[in-house]
């Protein structure tokens, strides 16, 4: 039966992430032993064409729920062709107040996405990177699964 279920949701994502005709990127990285250390900065390439379309920046965020705090402060850094990086220190709500998380979860795994940006156009063609780096005091910041980026066509 579990195995049965797991196939189901396998499924009905590889749907859902195909139909997904917004979306330019999307890629997340592990963080091992879901401990997040300062030094780990994982960054995402993104190869741009298109310097006329808008664009919405979203953070992802995977995370257990042995996570002990309802925010996440980060350092996201983006870097275009010929241009300086920009970083912009973000702070993200993950639960409420009474503790309940936010996104969505699966067993003890939560989900979150949330819009950084939006209506970005890219001025330049060429390669934009786009770095994240925990900004907590714990080090390493235990309970964080994968991060990741998400980009998608402005509506």
């Amino acid at each position: 039966m579990k195995a049965r279920l797991s196939f189901f949701i396998l499924i009905t994502m590889v749907l859902f992430y195909a139909c997904d005709d917004t979306r330019v990127f999307e890629d997340y990285q592990t963080i091992k032993d879901d401990n997040w250390y300062i030094n780990q900065k994982p960054t995402f390439y993104l190869e741009v064409s298109d310097t006329l379309s808008e664009h919405d920046i979203y953070f992802n965020v995977r995370h257990t729920g042995t996570y002990k705090y309802s925010n996440l402060f980060v350092l996201f850094t983006i870097q275009g062709p010929k241009a300086k990086p920009e970083t912009q220190r973000l702070e993200f709500k993950l639960a409420e107040l009474d503790g309940k998380w936010l996104g969505s979860g699966l067993g003890d795994m939560y989900s979150n996405q949330i819009k950084i940006m939006d209506k970005v156009k890219f001025p330049r063609k060429g390669v934009y990177s786009f770095s994240i780096e925990q900004n907590m005091r714990d080090n390493p910041l235990a309970g964080i699964e994968d991060i990741g980026v998400r980009i998608e066509k402005s509506h």
